[in-house]
């Protein structure tokens, strides 16, 4: 509708997840960067978290699309099953023939998959969206299959990527063992006020147009009301530029953005002269996973640095002597 008007040859905001409109901040970055060091490095479960909206699906589609990473990836969209119809799920995605009565059965055919994977020098992937739905039970069974060696060497990757809730699943007590054995964890946190900014002026750039479209103020003000939140953004700035069209203004203004905003406080999830939201609290996950790395240390390599740190503190009381000395 407002394409043409704008200078754009596609949709710029869309909330469909679309890799050709992907940009990555630092925090994708690091994301994308702990995914890939999951597939190729790491044994055991990758988790990904973020709040709604984030860009957790979006950055696995644009993995899927590297052509460095040769695998298979299976996206359960719906992780509210049994444990049976999970593995029958995977079955399909893998083109497994068949429906399996008991997983023994199942694991016996997944195991002759695995080994023609491998033949083949192909990582298989399964990738959980939603994981902050899963039962204790499919939980148990997608992390046992992580678990799953041939010759010694695991052969299945799987990746959770979950809202923070599934944070909180992991830490139940009676998960201690399922979260011991993540092996990678990142947490997906909103743009700032420049990644705003510049998320903005990316996906109009994608979508044909390379001058300014919103005025500073209108780019501070999307940020303040969304939170850095990519979807939130998305969904402001496309119903700004539909107002925009609708009044037949050049420009995305501060009062565009306010106009529209009217219609949006249900979508945008805040109320009126709300302010920028507070930090979230440190990941449980990731907690753990420090701690574990910080006691596998061998023990000389903390002496060696605790060595460093005093040898540092004595040389700069010398130097701050000598300064002193020198000034007199």
């Amino acid at each position: 509708m407002y394409a043409s008007r704008y200078g754009l040859a596609r949709e710029p905001f869309s909330i469909q997840p679309d890799p050709a409109f992907l940009w990555l901040s630092a925090k994708h970055g690091e994301a994308l960067a702990t995914l890939k060091e999951g597939i190729l490095e790491r044994d055991g479960p990758v988790v990904v978290t973020g709040d709604i909206g984030t860009g957790k699906t979006t950055l696995i589609r644009h993995l899927v699309r590297l052509d460095e990473v040769a695998a298979i990836f299976v996206t359960v969209h719906d992780p509210d099953l049994t444990p049976l119809d999970f593995l029958n799920l995977l079955a399909v995605e893998f083109g497994i023939e068949g429906r399996f009565e008991s997983r023994e059965a199942f694991s016996a055919r997944l195991r002759h998959f695995l080994l023609e994977a491998f033949s083949s020098y192909r990582k298989v992937l399964v990738i959980i969206d939603e994981a902050q739905r899963l039962n204790a039970e499919l939980l148990r069974e997608a992390i046992d299959l992580a678990r799953l060696e041939l010759a010694g060497r695991r052969m299945l990757k799987v990746f959770f990527l979950g809202q923070l809730e599934f944070d909180r699943l992991l830490a139940r007590e009676e998960n201690r063992d399922l979260l011991a054995a993540v092996s990678a964890y990142y947490r997906l946190e909103p743009f700032t006020a420049e990644e705003t900014r510049t998320y903005i002026g990316h996906r109009l750039a994608v979508a044909g147009r390379s001058a300014p479209l919103f005025t500073d103020e209108a780019l501070a003000e999307i940020h303040r009301l969304t939170r850095g939140v990519p979807r939130l953004i998305n969904i402001l700035c496309g119903h700004a530029l539909l107002y925009g069209f609708g009044a037949d203004r050049d420009t995305i203004g501060l009062d565009t953005v306010r106009e529209c905003t009217r219609d949006l406080t249900v979508a945008l999830e805040l109320e009126e002269g709300a302010e920028e939201a507070a930090p979230p609290d440190p990941s449980p996950v990731a907690q753990a996973i420090a701690a574990r790395r910080a006691a596998a240390l061998p023990a000389g390599r903390g002496r060696r640095r605790r060595l460093l740190l005093v040898t540092a503190i004595a040389l700069s009381a010398l130097a701050l002597a000598a300064l002193g000395i020198a000034l007199r």
